[in-house]
């Protein structure tokens, strides 16, 4: 692979082109609660954080937060983005075809009840945890990579600083 080439990778267009792939876009979030607890849920075999398509011309923020509401049954009003997390990439069978996934990350506080959770078993969500960071290491094995490194990058960066990335 010659330097354009690696270049041409670092960008979003650049990776779409490379990969030939139909481009699928999500959005989701890392919900955090007072205790800096966060909340997963477990699909299809694995631990993961609610997320859901976004339509091309929906709005990334809306989309993430009433995906996470539907997902969780955590109460819209008590829900609110903090910040923006790393998105993350992967390739993903769509109605029958390989497409190349984004998945937009925010960082979310709930103000609500943490019994609020409801899973959403149409969506083949079958439980919804507050997760103690101490207790992250026994959930990693059944979370993706992609899962695992949004997570690290929240605790490494900005768990306890009540920061996140730039909105803007």
């Amino acid at each position: 692979m010659s330097f354009d080439d690696e270049k041409a990778l670092e960008t979003e267009h650049g990776l779409i082109d490379t990969l030939d792939l139909p481009l699928l876009k999500s959005a989701g979030g890392l919900v955090c609660n007072d205790a800096q607890h966060i909340l997963l849920i477990f699909k299809r075999g694995k631990w993961d954080m609610p997320k859901g398509r976004v339509e091309i011309s929906s709005d990334y923020e809306q989309e993430a937060m009433r995906e996470v509401s539907e997902e969780t049954g955590l109460l819209p009003d008590k829900l609110s983005i903090t910040g923006t997390l790393p998105p993350t990439w992967h390739v993903t069978l769509y109605q029958g075809r390989h497409h190349l996934k984004k998945t937009t990350w925010y960082l979310m506080h709930y103000r609500g009840d943490d019994d609020d959770v409801v899973p959403q078993i149409e969506e083949d969500i079958i439980e919804c945890r507050w997760i103690c960071l101490s207790d992250l290491p026994q959930y990693r094995e059944l979370m993706r990579h992609r899962i695992n490194y949004v997570i690290d990058f929240w605790h490494s960066n900005l768990a306890y600083s009540g920061r996140a990335l730039s909105r803007g």
